[in-house]
């Protein structure tokens, strides 16, 4: 652990107010994806986990470390009462040489290794989605050996059908339901003309994490409550119960910490 609040340049009072989160949390909590506030991480991991904890986040989701070692993001973590039960990895890297990344998660102590992006060229066909499920298979063998599982995030283009074939269900398919979950964005699920709950029922108890981002009626970007999604709803269906992890997101909020506070403080809402 870190051995002072001054080591890490955090006044005492600051500290004093952050409360430790509990790594066994029994129901859902708000968390947040750090690629919201990724221009202030670039700059300053700790500050800016300080700051997401003042906010009242106990779960975080990572987009990169930031030239920071296992050891050092898991003694920040555990220093601001933070708990990251998923990060998210290069999917090339997952590919050519997924190891190295997997014994980094295992490290800090997350529960997910989470495949997040498929560049166009890497998605042409269905044969290419085929492959990926391939991928996700055996990252999940050795996610299970080092005592994690790996989820794929989706955007809206896995929704969009190609050779006849929609590639999300492709993804469904093809990868082993006991290695491989989902990780599913709303968002990105509504921007594709798709109903969420028939998604997350069809996935049948693989949506075991959610990105809550809203989705406003000009088909924009928008916080927590803001925008035209039920998440209150969807959260609360039976099909939805294997959702545990709420990681709010936005990918270019005009404040990304007013926009971290205010999604915080919706999702809360709807939580409690």
């Amino acid at each position: 652990m870190l051995g002072s609040c001054a080591a890490l340049g955090v006044s005492a009072l600051a500290a004093s107010l952050i409360s430790p989160a509990s790594a066994a949390a029994t129901k859902r909590v708000p968390g947040i994806q750090l690629y919201t506030v990724r221009a202030s991480m670039a700059t300053d991991v700790v500050a800016t986990l300080q700051a997401i904890a003042g906010i009242g986040y106990r779960e975080v989701e990572f987009a990169g470390y930031f030239e920071h070692s296992p050891v050092q993001i898991r003694n920040m973590l555990e220093h601001f009462g933070l708990v990251a039960p998923a990060a998210h990895m290069d999917a090339r890297a997952l590919r050519d040489d997924p190891m190295p990344l997997i014994d980094t998660a295992a490290e800090i102590g997350h529960d997910y290794v989470v495949l997040p992006w498929l560049s166009a060229e890497d998605r042409q066909s269905i044969d290419d989605y085929r492959k990926w499920a391939e991928v996700l298979n055996n990252v999940g063998e050795s996610c299970r050996a080092n005592g994690m599982r790996v989820a794929y995030h989706n955007h809206d283009f896995e929704f969009v059908p190609l050779q006849g074939h929609a590639p999300f269900d492709v993804l469904l398919q093809e990868t082993d339901k006991g290695l491989v979950d989902f990780e599913l964005d709303f968002f990105w699920v509504r921007k594709a003309g798709r109903d969420i709950l028939d998604v997350i029922a069809k996935a049948a108890g693989r949506v075991t994490m959610a990105h809550i981002k809203d989705y406003d009626s000009a088909g924009n970007m928008a916080e927590v409550g803001k925008g035209t999604i039920d998440f209150a709803s969807i959260l609360g269906d039976p099909a939805a119960a294997a959702i545990r992890q709420c990681f709010v997101e936005h990918d270019s909020p005009a404040d990304p910490f007013q926009s971290a506070a205010f999604s915080h403080y919706a999702l809360k809402s709807i939580l409690e």
